[in-house]
């Protein structure tokens, strides 16, 4: 569209319902950072951390001449659904509605992202849930672990190095001003994207979607690149004291690559039989199964449009740590020094080319897809050659990629628990 919204459909009359999926450059990482000018660090952390994901979730509080229970009575007298979430990188929106309800949806949505009032009751009650919900955090091994991890991974300043939820003292810090600073700085059409998936005629859904943002013309303030995210020099380990807990939670890892990497495919492949395929792999077959070690062990890469970390996760008995740790970090050096079996890496390919079609079975599915597509830059064409590209992966390339991004010697380790 004129005001820089790229409008995706995709044609779907087998369903009755249309999806409308989409994500604005709006996210975490333009919430200002420890030290930059006017943001008072508190207790080194930025003093907003969690701004954005509190400015998604009021969204829905109120918008245009609507209040909050105005929104959801006209949405649950339809029976249809909208949401906004916020993210590192994005925020991202959903509807799901009947085709003839669609007009009426993105009317709502168009309101919900441009209009919103921010009401300062509903701000509240919204800052009550996000304390409720960092008070269960701080009782979890896991979501500590992973806080501690994070810090531990990037370079003070580094975006992921803080949590996108915030922390109990930035949530009661945040202001309405702050909400509505936020969401006039860096809510804007440019980079936008919206899917309809559905039971809609592509033109159609194109022409609703320029009636409800076409007059949108707001523009953001321009992002700076992300600060680089250096390599793990070293072993840099850190316990979270959780007194009274029973397990403990393991994290152990470094900074992976972007899903814009070209060994992504051969990464994936390659930490699926490590760590996920089955019951969690190689490590699950080792920890899990031949020693019962852990209550649950896998690994993961979590790279989007940066450098997102890669790690090993496992819940485990506190005195079982050193052991899982020793059988871990040698499950890493046999997938770099040997090749994988050629029976491993072909049941592999069959999972990841045999899942794709039963993802797309939904509407929701084929959005997330059509999402995933421009945001990573693959190519409308990408899902076309997918299993062409998964069966061209040999033992090599999975050694090759383990080797380049995996190191047993080099790592963050966390735990959390008694």
């Amino acid at each position: 569209m004129s005001n820089g919204i790229r409008v995706f459909a995709y044609e779907n009359f087998a369903s009755p319902a249309v999806v409308v999926s989409g994500y604005l450059m709006a996210g975490a990482r333009d919430e200002a950072p420890a030290g930059a000018p006017g943001s008072a660090a508190l207790e080194g952390r930025p003093n907003r951390a969690g701004l954005a994901g509190f400015v998604a979730d009021c969204l829905t509080r109120g918008a245009g001449s609507l209040s909050y229970e105005q929104i959801f009575e006209r949405v649950e007298s339809i029976g249809a659904t909208i949401g906004v979430s916020g993210s590192m990188h994005t925020t991202g929106f959903y509807t799901k509605s009947l085709a003839e309800d669609l007009p009426l949806m993105l009317d709502l949505l168009s309101d919900v992202l441009i209009r919103p009032t921010f009401p300062a009751a509903e701000i509240e009650k919204e800052r009550g849930e996000w304390l409720t919900s960092l008070e269960e955090r701080a009782n979890s091994t896991r979501a500590m672990a992973g806080l501690a991890f994070n810090e531990l991974c990037y370079p003070e300043g580094h975006p992921y190095r803080y949590s996108i939820d915030g922390y109990p003292e930035t949530a009661r810090a945040i202001t309405r001003d702050d909400l509505v600073a936020f969401h006039q700085t860096y809510f804007a059409p440019q980079g936008m994207m919206i899917t309809v998936v559905g039971g809609v005629r592509a033109e159609d859904a194109h022409a609703l979607v320029q009636r409800a943002f076409g007059d949108w013309h707001a523009t953001r303030r321009a992002r700076q690149d992300l600060p680089p995210a250096p390599k793990i020099e070293g072993q840099h380990c850190r316990h979270v004291s959780m007194p009274g807990k029973a397990q403990s939670s393991l994290m152990l890892g470094y900074p992976g690559p972007s899903r814009h990497d070209p060994d992504w495919t051969r990464l994936a492949l390659m930490n699926s039989i490590l760590g996920q395929f089955g019951m969690y792999g190689r490590l699950g077959e080792s920890v899990r199964k031949d020693e019962g070690l852990v209550y649950y062990i896998g690994s993961r890469f979590e790279g989007g449009i940066g450098p997102g970390a890669w790690y090993i996760y496992a819940g485990a008995n506190p005195a079982s740590l050193d052991r899982v740790v020793e059988i871990s970090l040698a499950e890493v050096r046999r997938i770099r020094d040997r090749k994988v079996r050629p029976q491993e890496l072909q049941d592999t390919q069959s999972y990841f080319s045999g899942s794709l079609p039963l993802q797309m079975e939904t509407n929701e599915g084929i959005a997330n897809q059509i999402l995933n597509m421009v945001r990573y830059d693959l190519g409308l064409d990408y899902l076309l050659h997918y299993p062409e590209l998964v069966r061209a992966i040999t033992s090599a390339d999975i050694q090759a990629a383990a080797r380049k991004w995996l190191d047993p010697d080099n790592f963050v380790m966390v735990t959390a628990g008694p």
